[in-house]
């Protein structure tokens, strides 16, 4: 018996079950093939086609991304070095083979751009989503070679294209559009949720951008039916979610805050050399600090 089976025989018998009941089997049944909705938010659910994309917009750029909003996927290249111009950055990046990318006129925009998974040394990856999500303003893409799950993560700025009508009001939504697509028991190797660039406050809750991939995350948004003229005006308040305290935000690339902190006032005699008895004591506090290590093994170079 492996230590599995081992786990779950202790399990079954502490329920007084063997795992061959059949009501029990028809219920995990049930449960796999039904695929059964939790709780559904009303934040974009209930609303109208506008006020979804209005949503997906306002949330995106709550968590901060940035949007740029074209009327066809012909424009995208030029929004995009628009985008890389503002920001100082190469007009150069790495996509993958995805039939909508290669049709872009990237020459046009004068955009170098090479295919493959990123090794980290790429400073701008561009995907084509899957689809998002308006409720939290979440992009979805799906690893394969047309959209390498490398470029989501390695480069220093990351461009997702995606298309207004892929844009659903939830994730039940959107799983519903992957098994559609891809059928029971064969989903993509990765679904990547991706909701604003990398972060991170583990650290005395300074938010640091870019943590764990790109500091940057740029969204190219296709409204082919200009659907989003339609909504109403972006709302100015805060998302959900957000702190009423603004947020200090670091590079990790280190740096100074925007307001350094004031050097200590040197104190009399400070920049006065110890003396030898003082340096003295001051090496034998260091020793006992430190204790000698072990010597190093035989095999050690």
């Amino acid at each position: 018996m492996t230590p599995r089976e081992q786990v779950l025989a202790n399990v079954r018998r502490s329920l007084g079950v063997t795992g061959e009941e059949r009501p029990r089997l028809k219920v995990v049944e049930d449960r796999l093939s039904g695929h059964p909705s939790g709780v559904i938010p009303a934040r974009a659910a209930s609303k109208p086609r506008a006020e979804q994309l209005r949503v997906f917009v306002e949330q995106a750029e709550g968590s901060a991304a940035t949007v740029s909003i074209v009327r066809s996927a012909e424009e995208a290249p030029a929004a995009i070095a628009d985008f890389l111009r503002g920001r100082n950055l190469a007009l150069r990046l790495k996509r993958g083979d995805d039939p909508r990318l290669s049709a872009l006129p990237w020459r046009e925009a004068a955009i170098e751009t090479s295919t493959g998974r990123s090794f980290g040394d790429d400073e701008t990856g561009v995907s084509a989503a899957f689809g998002g999500v308006a409720e939290t303003g979440t992009l979805v893409l799906v690893s394969g070679p047309d959209n390498p799950t490398t470029l989501n993560f390695l480069p220093e700025t990351h461009v997702v294209l995606v298309d207004a009508a892929d844009l659903s009001a939830t994730y039940e939504d959107v799983w519903v559009r992957i098994r559609a697509v891809y059928g029971a028991g064969a989903m993509p190797r990765t679904v990547n949720w991706i909701t604003g660039p990398s972060r991170s406050a583990d650290i005395e809750q300074v938010l640091l951008m870019g943590a764990h991939g790109p500091r940057r995350l740029h969204i190219v948004l296709i409204d082919r039916n200009q659907e989003l003229a339609a909504a109403p005006h972006l709302a100015a308040s805060a998302p959900a979610g957000s702190t009423p305290a603004p947020a200090e935000i670091r590079s990790t690339l280190g740096g100074e805050k925007d307001k350094p902190a004031e050097p200590a006032p040197a104190k009399p005699g400070d920049d006065q050399a110890p003396s030898e008895h003082e340096q003295e004591k001051l090496d034998e506090e260091i020793e006992e600090s430190f204790p000698a290590s072990d010597p190093p093994a035989s095999t050690q170079p």
